[in-house]
């Protein structure tokens, strides 16, 4: 399968965890079972001959305020050993054991890498890299822009996809009169990114004045 197709799947994959993990009521196993079953992509049907839709040899990113606990960084990585992303950053830093691992982050990895026999993700054989943003009393544009600068050149600068899946108000972007207008920092961070690193980033919802941190919206402007 050609490097397009392999993108387009891609961005079906991370577009699906998207729109399953927003609502707050979703939980991990049924956002999971949702996005792999026949109401979903179907995995099981794409893993197998003669599509082979695995996410084997692929490298995948994932922004988010925390991150997913790692087996032998993190003590919470010893309760789901299934799920093993290959490197965990803060920003563009190495991530420090047990901290910023968040519940949210492992319920996305999950529907991404899970390798459970029962609960299996929808790219289990992907190369999972996952960056923490962490909070601030201001707006966090800035690093989250350090965070997928960061994961854009893991793998050899070439990671395929990378998946946001976090809220921000309008009301934090600090731009005098902030509104939707495509020329947020973040905003123009992805589009500097997706032209020169050749990564699909993956982000879906609104950023508006009630943007819930469960809706998905690192979209700013487009």
């Amino acid at each position: 399968m050609n490097r397009w197709l392999k993108r387009q799947w891609l961005g079906l994959v991370c577009g699906l965890i998207c729109a399953v993990l927003a609502s707050p009521l979703v939980s991990p196993v049924f956002g999971l079972s949702v996005s792999i079953g026949e109401d979903g992509i179907q995995a099981s049907v794409l893993h197998q001959p003669p599509y082979n839709l695995t996410g084997r040899k692929i490298a995948i990113g994932q922004v988010e305020i925390g991150r997913p606990a790692l087996f032998g960084l993190d003590k919470a990585g010893a309760t789901n050993r299934a799920v093993r992303p290959n490197r965990l950053f803060f920003r563009d830093s190495q991530a420090e054991s047990d901290t910023l691992v968040d519940r949210h982050a492992a319920s996305v990895a999950s529907v991404m890498i899970s390798q459970d026999k029962t609960l299996t993700g929808v790219a289990p054989d992907a190369v999972l890299y996952a960056a923490a943003i962490g909070l601030e009393d201001r707006s966090e544009q800035p690093e989250e822009c350090l965070a997928l600068q960061t994961l854009a050149m893991q793998n050899g600068g070439d990671l395929r996809a990378i998946n946001y899946s976090f809220g921000e108000s309008l009301d934090r972007d600090p731009r005098p009169n902030a509104v939707l207008d495509g020329n947020a920092l973040l905003t123009q961070c992805v589009d500097w990114s997706a032209r020169v690193h050749d990564v699909l980033h993956v982000v879906a919802g609104n950023q508006d004045r009630g943007a819930s941190p469960f809706r998905l919206t690192p979209l700013m402007g487009w």
